[in-house]
């Protein structure tokens, strides 16, 4: 959905990853799962100039040392920041 996102002109897009969501960025087999694979998505957001971020409080939460694919790791107080100041936030559970 991210993705869809960035095709209308001028949108930035901002993909936060907190919570249980950071075990996403860790080392997953998702055919082990039975989930698509979010990295390619991950990969083109960032390519396209966008941003992926992980709560750093979440990750060391849930004891990911460094996420498995490439992402912004920011505090929660960040987190909250970047969410205050959003023109739009689409939450996704």
């Amino acid at each position: 959905m991210s993705v869809g996102l960035t095709l209308e002109e001028g949108n930035k897009v901002t993909v936060i990853f907190l919570g249980d969501g950071v075990y996403l960025l860790s080392n997953i087999n998702p055919e082990l799962i039975q989930s698509g694979t979010i990295y390619k998505h991950l990969d083109a957001l960032r390519l396209l100039g966008h941003r992926v971020v992980a709560e750093k409080e979440s990750l060391e939460e849930k004891g990911i040392e460094k996420p498995a694919v490439e992402a912004e790791v920011v505090s929660r107080s960040e987190v909250i920041k970047m969410i205050a100041n959003a023109d739009s936030v689409i939450p996704w559970q």
